[in-house]
């Protein structure tokens, strides 16, 4: 008889809830590519929640040639997550088809069991499918999931190097994001881990007595879906194009970049040419727009400023913004809004100009401001 109770209500509000948020990705207007890998990571682990869904209804008890219903993409789950992470950040994911050739086998594994009768079946897995394949995908799932959220996670820190040397308004596109469902992923995987030791200990546990573990992938699915949703629209700065090749610099600059080039110098007089032109004030520069104007590419323009003033772009450029806000701040009579006075020198957004501020000035602006006014009472 079936009978849908609170163990299988709970997972299938949870199901359906999670793949409404994966239909809401497939069809998000920005983020496109990143939503349908995240879309697809969410149906399949809604779908190995759907055997315990429909399990604890009675489902396999009324129709018990369900068993061996292709349900299972726990393969697919690491490629996904890294899929999701690239494309949100902008790096390529060239070749995608061979990371799924191990959850295509996977698929497999159960496909072609499905059709047989019953009583193959029940032989199948009591001699082979349960003793030794089974937990063979399981490990097999926990080792590629670590893996891929291994390579994944360096690509989240390799972006955020990347924003802190080529933007001046990184902190306004942080993906911590990625940082916070790396981190449920991990959970995941340590509770998940936790009960197939605890299945190898006591192999009378049943289905019944892994309800805790497929309420936590519940959570999963709704917390990736609710997340991946908020920062759908998000406009991440792509890491794709990178830093502009060294053919690309012109020819003059070409010729005097031998190994006896003196990048200090060469660094001080672009910091020149960036102080006397005041480029620093223009809040869409970017590491590379400043290169294009210097007439130089990425690579040397990063080398000289590093040689020069022991600083990166990031550094470099909001260290003379703080400064001009500065001396506004000590001008007699300066009433304007802090964050107009942001805005006026360079800035473009309230967190990036809070955090450079508190970085190069020591304090908050408003402590900053508070000080200069008591002085000028003194």
């Amino acid at each position: 008889m079936i009978a849908f109770g609170p163990m299988s209500v709970t997972l299938l509000l949870c199901s359906v809830q999670g793949l409404m948020l994966a239909a809401l990705l497939w069809r998000s207007r920005f983020n496109r590519a990143a939503g349908r890998w995240l879309a697809l990571l969410i149906i399949a682990v809604a779908a190995l929640i759907t055997p315990y869904t429909i399990g604890y209804a009675g489902f396999y008890d009324r129709w018990p040639w369900l068993s061996f219903a292709p349900l299972s993409f726990t393969l697919a789950f690491g490629p996904l997550l890294y899929g999701y992470t690239a494309a949100l950040i902008g790096l390529p994911v060239p070749r995608a088809w061979p990371h799924f050739v191990p959850v295509t086998v996977q698929f497999l594994a159960y496909a072609l069991v499905f059709p047989f009768p019953l009583s193959t079946k029940n032989w199948w897995n009591t001699i082979i499918h349960a003793p030794i394949i089974d937990p063979a995908f399981d490990i097999a799932a926990l080792v590629s999931i670590a893996a891929y959220s291994a390579a994944a996670w360096r690509a989240y820190r390799g972006y955020r190097r990347w924003l802190d040397q080529n933007r001046t308004d990184g902190v306004d596109f942080d993906p911590v994001w990625i940082r916070n469902f790396l981190a449920a992923l991990l959970l995941a995987l340590l509770v998940w881990a936790g009960f197939l030791i605890a299945k190898q200990i006591d192999p009378t546990r049943d289905y019944f007595d892994q309800f805790p573990l497929y309420v936590g992938f519940s959570g999963l699915v709704i917390y990736l879906g609710i997340g991946g949703w908020r920062h759908s629209a998000t406009p991440f700065p792509s890491m794709e194009a990178g830093p502009l090749p060294e053919e690309a610099e012109p020819p003059d600059m070409a010729a005097a970049a031998t190994p006896s080039r003196d990048w200090a110098q060469q660094g001080q007089a672009w910091l020149a040419r960036i102080d006397n032109e005041a480029l620093w004030r223009d809040p869409a520069l970017t590491l590379a727009g400043l290169a294009r104007i210097l007439g130089t590419n990425t690579t040397y323009l990063s080398r000289g400023l590093g040689a020069a003033a022991g600083e990166n772009f990031n550094a470099v450029i909001n260290r003379r913004r703080v400064a001009e806000l500065q001396t506004l701040l000590q001008a007699p009579g300066e009433a304007r809004d802090l964050l107009a006075l942001a805005f006026a020198v360079g800035f473009n957004s309230k967190a990036s100009f809070n955090r450079a501020f508190k970085e190069f000035a020591g304090m908050s602006p408003s402590s900053w401001r508070l000080k200069s006014q008591k002085l000028q009472m003194a």
